[in-house]
């Protein structure tokens, strides 16, 4: 039997974020359990307080998942640090990462799921025209500035330069890969396509769309120029090493 970890960071989570998962748990259940595909549903709390996660809400979240881990550390350490932290503990054939509220309900990780037992290494979600239509104005110049410093500064073919979708899935090969990423903020799912790109990995992009009701957070000058400043280091670092066949370190 084949296991899919599906790894959901956290950073105090306010809202209804005990029911999107549980929907979610539900939902991806009732289609790969027929499949005979073991899911381990892993909750990552990237530093904030425990108040955040009431034992009871916990306990419904195993309950309803079976297999269900809640990994935690004291220090707030970016998106990245958390994700990494989780994958560095999984033993799945294979893994995918999402935001802790679904922002693109469960259908994005089944065609992950497909996309792997299908060959791909690395699977990367690409957000649709009703994305950018959903985002604030200065999100939408945001991301559209992220799309074209992708393609120009980091060379990436234009398939991959919605790096920022926040859905990644990746097979043992791909893991590894992942796992050599070092930046902690938002960059680092930039860092980890580049390096899976500059590797020759199989990259697939799919297709995902905004779940109904999704807000937006606002993002700050302060983080925004934390993030140039991250990406810049990423260009220094990555930009003119040669792509290389990926071979294991062993």
């Amino acid at each position: 039997m084949k296991q899919l970890d599906i790894v959901l960071p956290l950073y105090k989570p306010h809202g209804e974020w005990v029911e999107h998962i549980l929907e979610a748990i539900e939902d991806l259940k009732s289609y790969f359990e027929p499949k005979m595909v073991k899911l381990n549903f892993v909750i990552v709390n990237d530093g904030s307080s425990l108040d955040f996660y009431p034992e009871e809400a916990l306990q419904k979240i195993r309950s309803a998942a079976g297999n269900f881990q809640f990994l935690s550390y004291e220090k707030n350490q970016g998106k990245g640090y958390c994700i990494r932290f989780a994958m560095a503990q999984m033993q799945g054939d294979y893994s995918v990462y999402t935001d802790g509220d679904f922002p693109f309900g469960d259908r994005g990780i089944i065609d992950a799921f497909e996309a792997l037992e299908n060959g791909a290494d690395v699977v990367m979600g690409v957000r649709g025209s009703e994305y950018g239509e959903a985002l604030p104005l200065i999100r939408k110049m945001l991301s559209a500035s992220v799309h074209l410093m992708n393609r120009i500064l980091l060379g990436l073919p234009g398939k991959f330069i919605d790096t920022q979708a926040g859905l990644k899935g990746f097979n043992a090969e791909g893991r590894k890969i992942f796992l050599k990423t070092e930046v902690n903020s938002f960059v680092f799912d930039t860092e980890f396509i580049l390096l899976a790109y500059k590797n020759m990995m199989n990259i697939v992009p799919i297709p995902i769309k905004l779940r109904e009701g999704l807000h937006f957070s606002k993002m700050s000058t302060q983080v925004m120029l934390r993030e140039l400043k991250q990406f810049l280091i990423v260009l220094a670092k990555y930009r003119f090493k040669k792509r290389k066949p990926y071979q294991d370190e062993r």
